[in-house]
C-alpha cells in the first residue's frame, strides 16, 4: 500500500468534538457515537465547501500520547454561522501521506498499524507533530457498510 504525497493549505472545519483515548479500543465506540450525532445535525452547517464529504480531524495531545481530541465535521468556506453545540476547527496546512482504507471500518486499526509500524519507519518522512491527521469520508458512509476512507497522515521530510 503506497500513499499519495500531497500538500494541503490551511482550511476550516465546523463540527462536533470529543476527547478520547486509544487505550482498550475506547476510541472506536466514542467516535462512532460522535459521527452518528454529527450526521444527525449536519444540515445545520451552512457554507459547506464540499457537501458530499465529511472530515474527521485528530489532534494528538502532546503530553499524553494515548489521548487525542477529535472533530467530526465538514469543511466550510467561512465561519459566518456556527450551529449551537458545534465548534470551528482551523486545520493548519501540511504535507500529507494519503492512504485509502478499504473495507470494514472496524479494521481501520490494521491500516493505521501498517502506516506507523511499517510504512513510516521505512519512508523518507517522519510524523509532523504540529500537523493534524485527517479522515475523509463520503457523506453516505456508515459503520454498517463497506466504504473507502482516505487517511491523511501529517508528515515532514526527515531531518
Amino acid at each position: 500500500m503506497q500513499p499519495k504525497i500531497i500538500e494541503r493549505d490551511r482550511f476550516t472545519v465546523i463540527g462536533m468534538d470529543c476527547l478520547t483515548t486509544t487505550e482498550d479500543n475506547e476510541d472506536h465506540q466514542v467516535l462512532l457515537d460522535l459521527w452518528n450525532e454529527f450526521k444527525s445535525r449536519i444540515e445545520a452547517v451552512q457554507n459547506k465547501k464540499n457537501p458530499t464529504k465529511m472530515v474527521g480531524v485528530y489532534e494528538q495531545r502532546r503530553n499524553y500520547p494515548n489521548r487525542f481530541s477529535y472533530v467530526a465535521g465538514v469543511e466550510v468556506k467561512s465561519l459566518s454561522e456556527i450551529p449551537k453545540g458545534m465548534i470551528p476547527k482551523i486545520v493548519n496546512g501540511s504535507k500529507y501521506a494519503v492512504f485509502t482504507h478499504q473495507g470494514d471500518i472496524c479494521n481501520i486499526d490494521e491500516t493505521y498499524n501498517y502506516i506507523y509500524e511499517e510504512w513510516l519507519p521505512e519512508s523518507e518522512y517522519e510524523k509532523n507533530v504540529n500537523g493534524d491527521n485527517l479522515e475523509i469520508f463520503n457523506l453516505e458512509f456508515s459503520e454498517d457498510n463497506i466504504s473507502d476512507v482516505d487517511l491523511y497522515i501529517a508528515i515532514k521530510d526527515q531531518e
